[in-house]
């Protein structure tokens, strides 16, 4: 695919493409920040469980 073609596909899909709502931004920083919430917590949970495993913690 050449770069002119790919610059106007891009010009396209700015043309049709519309601003969300504010409700929609709302909604969408609710997920994005639920989502990194809970791929932090999983992460933690996986080191802490290895941690404990190695008997490197607790104690």
């Amino acid at each position: 695919m050449k770069l002119e073609d790919v610059l106007t596909t891009w010009r396209k899909i700015l043309e049709i493409s519309e601003k969300p709502e504010p409700d929609e931004y709302k909604l969408l920083i609710k997920i994005t920040f639920g989502g990194i919430l809970l791929v932090g917590v999983i992460g933690y949970l996986i080191h802490l469980a290895l941690t404990y495993a190695q008997g490197v913690g607790f104690g």
